[in-house]
């Protein structure tokens, strides 16, 4: 029963980071905001020249930076185009808003 729970839940967080492959997630604070493109390769690109590679663990997507920094941030169970959330910006600790766009 527990392996099961486990099971489906690696399939919903899987589901989640698929619509992450099929859209861009804008990430927007006081400081501004970008957009994100994840890759199936478990690389990914920005509109403002970031890049790097990510991974889901447990419920956050990670990243990697090209430079070095890394950071997670909350994958939203169930999240679908449109779909926004807010998380904390671990190292400056504003708030920032997730939002799944239209891969350009």
């Amino acid at each position: 029963m527990i392996l099961t729970a486990l099971a489906m839940s690696a399939a919903l967080l899987q589901a989640d980071a698929n619509v992450l492959l099929e859209h861009g997630l804008q990430v927007s604070s006081a400081s501004g905001s970008y957009t994100t493109y994840f890759n199936a390769d478990g690389t990914y690109t920005s509109d403002v020249g970031i890049q790097g590679t990510w991974e889901v663990r447990g419920t956050e997507i990670c990243v990697t930076r090209s430079t070095g920094e890394s950071g997670c941030a909350p994958l939203q169970d169930g999240a679908a185009l449109g779909d926004s959330w807010e998380g904390v910006n671990a190292a400056t600790g504003e708030t920032v808003t997730y939002t799944v766009v239209t891969r350009d």
